[in-house]
């Protein structure tokens, strides 16, 4: 079997994708939609020419399973790779003209979240491209990153998901933000944990419990290969299965002694189901 340049392979497929959403920025078509992806949410224009894009550029390099939140399973279902997927992450952001959204491949040798060997996130508005492969750290533009030395909350910047929330969940988190230097969200989870892995932000917390692989796949290899800790929200490993049922919740801090920090402010007891008592 050939050997495939998978950092090649992954810059030319997002690259494609960005030039597949500037025609359809340039026919007018942003906020056009199309139905409703295997995910449940809509599917716009973009999300279907962007997928199109990346099938294509990945399948023509390797045989892979492919998981993307549009089409759902495609590719080669036994194949040893599997490719998992969001075309445009932060699509709501795209359809507004919000100038924060990216897109997202990683390239796994196994079935669970620890076996992502390759992954890129393409911030399609700066072109900006994030990349690792597992063991040798990762980068932004071909430069090495790092994730911040910041210790203490009260100097940390941190993003908290709190989209659609239920209200005890959000004074839940009411600790940890009144905590914290400043809280931010802007609307494009795989770039945002990309923020954390360069050091622009210092922690990133989406505890609602409805994460996808798909968001956070390849943000999790290029968070983990420049230093972030990564976890459940009571400090767990993550055990997350490849597929596109699964639901999860997880904590990204800059280093371990921030991480306990923030893990210990979230003071999560039961998950979701207690949270709504």
């Amino acid at each position: 079997m050939r050997e495939v340049d998978w950092e090649g392979t992954l810059l030319e497929a997002t690259e494609r994708v960005q030039k597949a959403v500037e025609r359809v920025v340039a026919n007018g078509e942003r906020s056009k939609e199309l139905g409703r992806g295997a995910s449940g949410d809509v599917t716009l224009v973009a999300d279907s020419e962007a997928e199109k894009e990346l099938i294509s550029a990945l399948t023509k390099a390797a045989e892979v399973r492919v998981l993307t939140e549009e089409a759902g399973e495609a590719g080669a279902r036994g194949a040893r790779l599997t490719a998992v997927l969001d075309p445009v992450d932060g699509s709501s952001n795209f359809s507004r003209g919000v100038p924060f959204y990216c897109t997202s491949v990683a390239i796994a040798d196994g079935q669970e979240l620890d076996s992502i060997r390759w992954a890129a996130v393409r911030n399609l508005v700066t072109g900006d491209v994030y990349y690792a492969e597992r063991g040798n750290g990762a980068t932004k533009n071909g430069r090495r990153i790092n994730s911040s030395d910041v210790r203490e909350l009260r100097k940390a910047i941190v993003a908290v998901d709190v989209s659609r929330a239920a209200v005890p969940l959000i004074g839940r988190l009411a600790p940890l933000i009144a905590d914290s230097k400043r809280e931010v969200h802007m609307g494009a989870n795989a770039l945002e944990l990309c923020l954390v892995a360069e050091g622009a932000t210092d922690a990133f917390v989406d505890v609602r419990g409805s994460m996808r692989i798909v968001d956070f796949a390849a943000a999790f290899l290029i968070a983990t290969e420049a230093g972030v800790q990564v976890t459940g929200p009571e400090g767990e490993k993550l055990a997350v299965p490849l597929d596109l049922r699964s639901r999860f919740s997880y904590v990204a801090s800059a280093n371990s002694e921030l991480h306990g920090k923030v893990v210990a402010r979230l003071a999560w007891k039961g998950g979701p189901q207690a949270l709504a008592l």
